[in-house]
């Protein structure tokens, strides 16, 4: 009957429309979520180690995976064949680790710091968050550089919460890579981007949530990419410690223990307590220094 065929008709295309908005807000909400506005501030490097701090370096750059050239600094130390890449967190840039940078190079290792794509004096825009999901291509390239022109023998990476994740995804996919200090790093950034939604917004449905995370990995380009969490134990038997706040805002201070539990020996965690995102240094300079530079001296001696 003509009837039953034009309800049938108007229903099919009221929930097509309805679904079309729901997926256009989704998209829309996404936009939201990954798109930033690089902080001119960030793209600024005031200062240099040696003004500073008093050490010697020299500026380096080098060709990332896909053409982009990144930029940082080098310390070089006495003799070592042993060098940290520090990799910053969003929104930041080398300068984020200079007070570890002197710690590290008190202790006898070389150091490079460099900025990430869509950071401080590197190639790209920064317009759109990526997580680690195309930073950790950075990672594996700075360990690259050190290890091709600079005689390093033994390169162990460095990072917090963004740069953490970066560190962990470049050490599971490249065995060059000889250990890992990642400190409040996310578990992936499916969850990451779930956690945050849900805070800024309690009243969106869930399965909103679930629609506008997936459309969000996928414009960033990490449909189908394994994070953190998966990956971590591909780094076995390089060695990895694992660090957060107990205090962290921004990642979920539970997510320091998932990474342990799915992270292979040799392993070490350290929570601090009170501490908030990537201010274990802050609150606990001491204790800070003492489970890094034990970290390294135990597994990378330096040579004699």
């Amino acid at each position: 009957m003509k009837w039953v065929r034009r309800i049938s008709f108007f229903a099919l295309a009221a929930v097509a429309l309805m679904a079309m908005f729901f997926l256009g807000a989704a998209y829309y909400g996404s936009g939201k979520i990954i798109t930033r506005t690089p902080s001119d501030q960030n793209r600024t490097i005031d200062g240099n180690p040696k003004t500073a701090l008093g050490l010697a370096y020299e500026d380096v750059s080098f060709k990332a995976e896909d053409g982009e050239t990144l930029r940082g600094w080098f310390l070089p130390a006495a003799a070592a064949d042993v060098a940290v890449v520090t990799v910053h967190g969003l929104g930041a840039n080398r300068l984020e680790f200079l007070h570890e940078a002197k710690m590290l190079h008190d202790a006898g290792y070389a150091v490079l710091m460099f900025d990430c794509r869509g950071h401080g004096m590197s190639d790209g825009s920064g317009r759109i968050l990526r997580l680690g999901i195309w930073e950790h291509r950075d990672v594996e390239a700075a360990a690259a550089y050190l290890k091709r022109n600079r005689n390093i023998k033994r390169v162990i990476v460095f990072g917090c919460s963004q740069g953490a994740a970066s560190s962990i995804q470049a050490a599971a996919e490249d065995k060059d890579i000889d250990g890992v200090i990642a400190e409040a790093s996310i578990v992936s950034p499916r969850d990451i981007i779930t956690v945050a939604t849900r805070r800024a917004r309690p009243d969106l449905g869930p399965g909103f949530v679930a629609m506008m995370t997936w459309i969000s990995v996928w414009r960033m380009g990490g449909n189908g990419m394994p994070g953190p969490v998966d990956v971590i134990t591909q780094i076995a038997p390089r060695p990895v410690l694992l660090m957060q706040g107990s205090a962290d805002d921004s990642v979920p201070p539970s997510d320091v223990r998932t990474l342990y539990t799915h992270a292979r020996e040799p392993k070490s965690i350290w929570i601090g307590e009170g501490a908030g995102h990537c201010q274990l240094r802050e609150k606990y300079p001491q204790e800070y220094r003492q489970h890094v530079i034990d970290f390294l001296t135990h597994y990378f001696p330096l040579s004699k």
